[in-house]
């Protein structure tokens, strides 16, 4: 084979230079643009050349192929081997996808073969003629096949993976998606896991996240009655500054504007703190409504048999440390009542999730019958909140969202929250985003400057 680099300033005059040295059975086996004009290599007697490359071309493909299915084969391999060894190799499995990525890359990389095509009569070429269009590439139908085969292999993968809390429920490729959509909104991985197993398959990801959404709302337990329509007796119990006796003192406020002052009174546990009755006591004073304080030897359920009258008693605790010796003692108190109380966990919308977990395990032994969600408007994520509502089916009673007594506090919406955890999500990524993208600038001033 005679293969020969040409360079001239044009295609037109390139090609008229292929064209009288090598003559009009000559191929053009590559063309690109150099600083002097173009640049052209063209040859004869290429079908020799066709042969070798198509021959690698195969020796290529079949060992890709052979890459695949030993992948395939170790990766079936370790599910057959039973969920010990599959969560040892899960952890491994990178191996496998850097290879996926190497043989992405050698397919981006290895080009189809150019040049191969019938003889050009170099003459007919006119000079407005694009450089690019000169090169023609060969059918690359294997390797579209190849490609799809590691797609089919990506997706495989991941359905073999499962998910960090459940590794024996495979998870396809579009509720790995969803699932990651849920962490953003901080939805408890458990609860996740629940939510994507009930997803229609084959949707549009945007569609199976609006479904999600809805299996959100419709999982949230919310009370069935509004607390200031009903009435009764509820004992609030939680961490110090989760907003207890605030909620108490909005509570209170809006059934007597209601139902009239003789309806309510208010009751409180905490004899440990200093000052701790003050606010309860100018809430008393203002709605000119009973406080009641129980001492640590008192008789709770005696005290509530003397207020039959009042339709609304709320119960103010402490928030003791189970470490706390008087905590047993408080705790003591709300079980000698027994269900004649509905005990509600008052859950700060600002706390993570791990602390609101805690408060959970901290405070049920009190026989918690459901919650309250505040501090809604000092807070950048619901899930932890909602996650914690669901997963132990906790009815969510009320939420509050802001400091002024009586106005911010509401009866819950669930998809309202749904769709505010979701926004709040939304500006979270942004302002990481904006973030990262200052940092970044800045990074390149100050490179830039040095």
């Amino acid at each position: 084979m005679k293969a020969k680099r040409f360079t001239a300033r044009n295609m037109q005059q390139a090609l008229r230079m292929v064209s009288d040295e090598l003559g009009p059975d000559a191929v053009i086996l590559s063309n690109k643009r150099v600083a002097k004009g173009v640049e052209v290599v063209a040859a004869l007697d290429f079908q020799e050349l066709a042969q070798d490359q198509q021959q690698q071309e195969l020796d290529r493909q079949l060992a890709l192929q052979q890459e695949l299915e030993n992948a395939k084969q170790a990766t079936q391999q370790i599910r057959d081997e039973g969920p010990q060894v599959l969560n040892q190799a899960l952890s491994d499995t990178s191996a496998l996808k850097h290879m996926l990525t190497d043989l992405k890359q050698q397919l981006h990389d290895e080009s189809p073969i150019e040049g191969i095509v019938p003889a050009v009569n170099t003459e007919s070429k006119s000079a407005s003629e694009d450089v690019e269009s000169v090169s023609i590439t060969a059918p690359h139908s294997a390797a579209a096949s190849v490609s799809d085969e590691l797609n089919d292999l990506k997706n495989w993968l991941i359905s073999q993976q499962g998910n960090a809390w459940n590794p024996t429920r495979p998870m396809n490729w579009q509720q790995a998606q969803i699932w990651q959509r849920c962490q953003d909104l901080g939805i408890d991985p458990s609860w996740a896991d629940k939510l994507v197993s009930h997803l229609p398959e084959n949707e549009n990801i945007e569609k199976s996240w609006a479904a999600c959404l809805q299996l959100i709302a419709e999982d949230m337990p919310l009370a069935s009655n509004n607390m200031l329509h009903a009435g009764g007796i509820y004992a609030f119990v939680g961490p110090t500054g989760a907003g207890k006796t605030t909620t108490i003192g909005k509570l209170a406020a809006q059934f007597v504007m209601n139902h009239g002052n003789d309806q309510v009174a208010m009751v409180t546990l905490d004899n440990y703190r200093i000052a701790a009755h003050d606010q309860l006591k100018a809430f008393a004073r203002i709605m000119e409504v009973p406080l009641h304080i129980v001492p640590p030897n008192g008789n709770l359920a005696e005290l509530l048999e003397s207020l039959q009258d009042r339709k609304f008693i709320l119960i103010d605790t402490a928030g003791l440390a189970s470490q706390d010796p008087h905590f047993s003692v408080q705790l003591s108190m709300l079980k000698q009542v027994g269900r004649k109380v509905k005990t509600l966990l008052t859950l700060p919308l600002t706390s993570q999730a791990r602390c609101l977990q805690e408060n959970f395990e901290h405070f049920k032994d009190a026989g918690i019958d459901g919650c309250v969600f505040t501090k809604l408007d000092e807070c950048f994520s619901l899930g932890q909140a909602m996650s914690i509502a669901a997963v132990t089916r906790l009815p969510v009673h009320m939420v509050t969202d802001g400091p002024h007594i009586p106005d911010d506090i509401h009866f819950p919406d669930a998809k309202k929250m749904v769709r505010l955890a979701e926004q709040m999500a939304r500006m979270a990524q942004t302002r990481w985003q904006t973030s990262e993208l200052s940092s970044a600038n800045s990074n390149n001033i100050m490179q830039h400057g040095a």
